[in-house]
Order: structure tokens, then C-alpha cells, then sequence
């Protein structure tokens, strides 16, 4: 049987989400991440570039 393809744009929380619930044998998975680290918003902004459109909200 052939397993099913899936890409997963983004290694943000709900990529890495997605790449762990989907972690079986039944799929051949491939995340495509623009970034040189994994995180996505998981990553502080000194360790993440910034973008002109970003604004930091703290809680």
C-alpha cells in the first residue's frame, strides 16, 4: 500500500501540532519552514526575525 503524501507549511505550534499527530507509518511527512529554527511564535523575538507588520503583545 502506498502512503499518503502530506506537506505541512510552517513549523509554528499548530504545525509541529500537526506533525505529531500525524507521526506514523500510514504518512510520508515533509514540514517546509522559511525560518532556520523550528518554533514559529513559540520563539522569542530576539531569536526570530522581525517583521515590519509584527507587534509583540506581552500577557
Amino acid at each position: 500500500m502506498m502512503k499518503k503524501r502530506i506537506a505541512i507549511i510552517g513549523a509554528g505550534p499548530c504545525g509541529l501540532s500537526q506533525l505529531s499527530a500525524l507521526k506514523n507509518d500510514a504518512f510520508d511527512l515533509i514540514c517546509f519552514e522559511r525560518q532556520s529554527e523550528w518554533g514559529g511564535q513559540w520563539l522569542y523575538p530576539y531569536q526570530n526575525e522581525a517583521d515590519s507588520s509584527e507587534e509583540y503583545i506581552h500577557s
